[in-house]
């Protein structure tokens, strides 16, 4: 059995894991992939208002996306649940040394977006 390394570890978290499922160029018609976003019941929720305007946008962001579906499913519970975003970016910046969330959340962003995660 071969040892797995982090040269290894990253091969296959990029190449197995991250792999694109192609949904979006299959589909007649991607809007199909988005599901509803039910935001019943969320009108007392302490974002409302970044709820609001995320649904604003909602679809033209989903449909940015290699994967629609998926886009909308993730981008559904952030909005909601935003704590955790921050535990993610709290877990980078004690691993990094960070200190400002905003700054590491941007990183964050730029490497993904240059592995076209």
């Amino acid at each position: 059995m071969k040892n797995i390394n982090r040269k290894l570890l990253r091969e296959l978290i990029v190449e197995e894991i991250l792999n694109e499922c192609g949904c979006k160029a299959a589909a007649p018609d991607p809007r199909e992939l988005i599901p509803q976003f039910e935001i019943v019941g969320l009108e007392n929720h302490p974002h409302f208002d970044m709820i609001s305007d995320y649904e604003l946008d909602r679809e033209g962001h989903a449909l940015d996306a290699k994967c629609p579906g998926s886009y909308a499913k993730t981008a559904d519970q952030l909005v909601i649940n935003p704590e955790f975003v921050a535990s993610i970016i709290k877990i980078l910046m004690d691993k990094s040394g960070s200190t400002c969330p905003q700054s590491s959340a941007k990183a964050l962003n730029d490497i993904a977006t240059l592995y076209n995660f």
